[in-house]
């Protein structure tokens, strides 16, 4: 893990960080042409040169953001996205239990096969 990735999981209370590592996991393992980085200070994901989600928080707030930049695009059947920007969209994850995995691997791979069309 690159040092700017392990600052941003150290900067996050104990109870956050370990949900955003669980996040990371997800996202990066969704595609193996998925990279991260951090940009604005969040942990990014991106495909070539192309950004798909990203994790953030902030402090005063007990759960962790994961917002999809171009989820206008991706199918949400069970309506879990939040947000009315003109494509971003993002979710709440309060606990680990919360943590909608299946879907965020769907949400990831279908982010990449949009790319690829």
């Amino acid at each position: 893990m690159e040092p700017k990735i392990e600052r941003f999981f150290l900067q996050l209370p104990d109870d956050k960080r370990a949900i955003a590592m669980v996040l990371r996991d997800i996202m990066l393992h969704a595609h193996p042409g998925i990279k991260e980085a951090i940009k604005w200070n969040q942990l990014t994901f991106f495909y070539g040169k192309t950004n798909l989600a990203f994790i953030y928080s902030f402090p005063d707030k007990d759960y962790i953001n994961v917002g999809f930049f171009d989820a206008v695009s991706l199918m949400d059947p069970k309506k879990l996205f939040e947000g009315t920007g003109n494509r971003m969209r993002h979710i709440k994850v309060r606990t680990e239990k919360d943590i909608p995995a299946t879907q965020l691997k769907k949400w990831m791979k279908e982010a990449v096969a949009i790319i690829n069309d």
